[in-house]
């Protein structure tokens, strides 16, 4: 039996956010519409449509960045989570400025715009991703398996070589009927870096718009730049970035997923894995 809403889902409203990038401190607004049943979530830049699918993924370097025809949107992770999260399947997202604007770190104030704009029920099945076999990839440190299961379950692990208190465990269940639990325990945490990483990302010209406001700093082993969240946020943002990333299958996933050390690049290879081990289907 599939569990979520068995229905595609849109907004009942629009809604607008703005503010600045965390890569290039550029502004940057935001408008999310309403859209058809079938249509998925696609980006806007002027005149130019970029499916957010993983065949748009142009860069994953500190963030995932779409593309086509020139265009380009980086740092859509976040939204995307939201989106995926809060089970709406199609969306349009019209896009001014270079990147989606940080906001807090977090994907809450999306949860929040999303919640108040309204879902509402589109009356067709939704795209599943449905695996033939099970998938594993790995990369470095990092190892993402997935196995075929009704619904989505995710284990995310982070380890952190120099912080042993950084090891950490969280597990998640992917539901569009269950917003609460996804606005409440994956949403709100933050975008984090190390102090001793910050001035490296200054000189690569990176997180001009970070700050205390938006990013959780950690300073091992156990000095945080303003109190937690959440237990374990920065393995509960890593959750909440692998849930944006894997939003760009375009379908409601039907598998269990582990994943020790995810990243963009390797979330998306993974992504790119599933697609061409499973089978989109509606049912």
């Amino acid at each position: 039996m599939q569990s979520g809403s068995l229905e595609q889902q849109t907004l009942s409203g629009l809604f607008t956010l703005e503010g600045a990038g965390i890569h290039s401190g550029k502004w940057g607004r935001v408008t999310v519409h309403p859209a058809e049943p079938d249509t998925g979530r696609v980006f806007r830049v002027g005149p130019v449509s970029i499916p957010a699918h993983v065949s748009s993924v142009i860069d994953t370097e500190r963030c995932t960045t779409l593309g086509a025809e020139g265009a380009r949107v980086s740092t859509v992770e976040h939204l995307l989570s939201a989106l995926h999260g809060c089970g709406i399947d199609n969306a349009i997202i019209e896009v001014s400025g270079p990147e989606i604007p940080i906001l807090d770190g977090s994907a809450r104030p999306f949860v929040e715009a999303i919640l108040a704009a309204g879902i509402c029920s589109q009356g067709r099945l939704p795209r599943r991703l449905r695996l033939h076999e099970p998938v594993e990839i790995g990369e470095g440190g990092s190892l993402l398996t997935a196995a075929q299961a009704d619904g989505c379950t995710l284990e995310v692990t982070t380890t952190f070589d120099g912080w042993p208190e950084g090891n950490a465990t969280l597990r998640a269940r992917l539901d569009s009927e269950d917003t609460a639990r996804y606005g409440a325990e994956i949403a709100p945490a933050r975008t984090f870096a190390f102090r001793q990483e910050v001035e490296a990302l200054l000189a690569a010209g990176l997180a001009q718009g970070g700050s205390l406001e938006n990013a959780l700093i950690i300073t091992p082993p156990d000095g945080f730049s303003t109190p937690l969240r959440l237990p374990s946020e920065w393995c509960a943002h890593k959750l909440l970035d692998l849930i944006g990333d894997l939003a760009l299958l375009d379908a409601r996933l039907d598998m269990k997923l582990t994943a020790v050390r995810p990243g963009h690049r390797i979330n998306v290879r993974f992504a790119q894995t599933l697609l061409q081990s499973g089978q989109i289907q509606k049912e």
